[in-house]
This record gives structure tokens, sequence and C-alpha cells, in this order.
């Protein structure tokens, strides 16, 4: 299970703000694939991290990933990362 959470205290249109959360709503549910794929392969049911997405300026993304809980593989936080650049096209260099 994942939780991606938005960090920003840019302030922003409507339009802006919709679509801002439309790429965090795709990036979770992308990730909670990549994490239903890490349970699996473990043998387990669910494994928990927390996605920060920090939003620095109003195009300018970067993120955080806490897998203090359950670690997961450097396979699967390769595949977040590609993930989250692909989404926000940014440089992901937060994580």
């Amino acid at each position: 299970m994942s939780h991606v959470k938005l960090n920003s205290s840019i302030r922003q249109s409507a339009a802006q703000e919709k679509a801002t959360e439309a790429k965090i709503e795709k990036f979770s549910d992308a990730v909670t694939l990549i994490l239903r794929s890490e349970a699996a392969s473990k043998l387990k049911k669910l494994v928990y991290v927390f996605i920060s997405v920090n939003q620095q300026g109003s195009t300018s993304f970067t993120c955080d990933i806490d897998d203090s809980r359950d670690k997961i593989s450097a396979a699967s936080r390769e595949l977040i990362k590609t993930k989250f650049k692909e989404i926000f096209s940014t440089e992901a260099s937060a994580l």
C-alpha cells in the first residue's frame, strides 16, 4: 500500500490545482501497482511505503521515498523514480 502525499505552498489557479491532483492520483495508482508486485515477490499481502511529492514551483516537483517500514527492492525503487519522471516531467533529483 502506498501513501502519496503532496506538499505544496505554491498558489495555483483552479485549473493548475486540478492538473496537479490528477498527476498525484496517476502517480499513486502507478506506485500501488509497483508495490503490489513487490509484495507478491516477498510473499506478503501488503508493502507499506510513504512518498512525499514536494511542489517547489508551478511545474517543479521532487519526491522522497520512505520505505523504513517495509524495505523495497532497488528495482521497485527505480520503477517508482521512472514513473515519477514520466508523470511529472522533471528531474527527480531528490530521490
